[in-house]
């Protein structure tokens, strides 16, 4: 009797110690919908706002304005991830997008579409926290890097059809169908939260005092987000017009060979952070991504684009799982939310500064050097800079932790 209560036990704390579960299965679902709407929206609204007849610059006003919405909601929202039902609060903040996206299927002025914009900002401002604090409670802390890499894979699928969806659906369909499908896509996300059952935690009462909005321990997390948010914001915002400046055919393929290899890399590297510490995986990404953008800046073909993706795809999507789990492991499991607030804070940042600060710097050097195509071939080493600070930043957290 003994030994079967042992084994009982034994298997008990086996099943504590994986990450798969019915919940942790359903938020992956859900995160595999929400983020086909995201990219197969975030790939064509660029071309949707030069096809208005925006400059590059009103262009990265326009793309990265949600920012400013998400940025702003983030101290009235972070107490209350903490304190509310994250579920309800989930559901309610996907309702706000996919309202957006249905709305952009209506905008024909960049007026109306900056506007809608502002209000995608406040669902997005409170989804991703919930989601990644939400399925931070279904794993174990053991596995917390690897169960939130692998999380993130739903992501990776939905960028490897997302974009070429997209931008296939506008040329066959048009602009605002592409954008209902979108808000319907969405609308199926959200079945898999509505069906969720959220497990029973501590919640303290709701205060709106500044370590309830963000938590301290994750700010230099946050930081380093930043950073590689403001490079990749400026490839999702401009990569598509530099290909067609270029003249590439198939501009869509690059998403998806990058969520390919997102695909194979992202668990790998979730394994090996588990194993030998994130800080440590984290220069390698870093340095992959920073690679990348030298690559970009020199690619006039087909064959060298795909040969940026596959060197990217180890670079800010392998990064951002793993400094996410940092920021949630750096706090207890009921300040998780704060902490996820956190570091989604400082990914609204480096989002709402790159496409501006890319649009703004092409306009500059396309008036110095007459060429659109050298403009922007150059403005892809100008986001180096960013990125030299963040891997600058992680060299200090591996020779803090002993790891350098």
């Amino acid at each position: 009797m003994r030994g079967h209560e042992h084994n009982a036990a034994g298997a008990g704390e086996k099943n504590r110690e994986s990450i798969w579960s019915f919940p942790f299965i359903a938020l992956m679902a859900t995160n595999f919908f929400q983020s086909m709407a995201a990219f197969m929206t975030s790939t064509t609204l660029p071309v949707y706002i030069d096809h208005l007849g925006a400059s590059a610059s009103v262009v990265g006003v326009v793309v990265s304005a949600f920012a400013v919405t998400a940025l702003l909601i983030r101290p009235f929202a972070g107490p209350a991830f903490d304190s509310f039902s994250k579920k309800k609060l989930l559901l309610a903040s996907q309702s706000v997008i996919c309202l957006s996206l249905f709305l952009y299927g209506l905008a024909d002025s960049i007026p109306f579409l900056f506007c809608i914009r502002l209000l995608h900002g406040i669902g997005v401002g409170c989804s991703g926290p919930l989601a990644m604090s939400l399925v931070s409670e279904f794993l174990p802390v053991s596995k917390m890097a690897s169960g939130i890499s692998i999380y993130a894979l739903a992501q990776s699928f939905a960028q490897v059809i997302g974009p070429a969806v997209g931008l296939w659906l506008v040329e066959a369909i048009g602009f605002s169908p592409a954008y209902f499908l979108s808000a319907a896509l969405l609308l199926v996300a959200m079945l898999g939260v509505f069906f969720l059952k959220e497990p029973e935690r501590e919640r303290p009462p709701y205060q709106f005092k500044l370590n309830r909005m963000f938590a301290r321990e994750a700010a230099s997390k946050a930081l380093v987000l930043s950073l590689l948010a403001i490079s990749f914001a400026c490839m999702t915002s401009y990569l598509v017009l530099y290909g067609n400046l270029l003249g590439i055919e198939g501009i869509g393929i690059y998403f998806t060979v990058y969520a390919l290899c997102l695909i194979a890399t992202r668990p790998l590297f979730g394994k090996l952070a588990d194993r030998f510490g994130a800080e440590r995986v984290l220069i390698v990404g870093a340095v992959c991504f920073a690679t990348s953008y030298i690559l970009l800046s020199g690619t006039r073909d087909f064959a060298q684009l795909m040969a940026v993706a596959v060197i990217g795809s180890a670079g800010f999507g392998a990064c951002a799982p793993l400094i996410q789990s940092l920021a949630l492991s750096s706090v207890p499991p009921k300040r998780r939310g704060a902490a996820s607030n956190t570091a989604f804070t400082g990914l609204d940042v480096g989002m709402l500064v790159g496409p501006v600060v890319g649009g703004n710097v092409i306009e500059l050097l396309a008036a110095g050097t007459g060429s659109l195509v050298d403009a922007y071939s150059q403005m892809w080493l100008v986001v180096l800079a960013p990125l030299a600070v963040a891997i600058c930043i992680i060299i200090a957290w591996n020779v803090k932790r002993g790891l350098g």
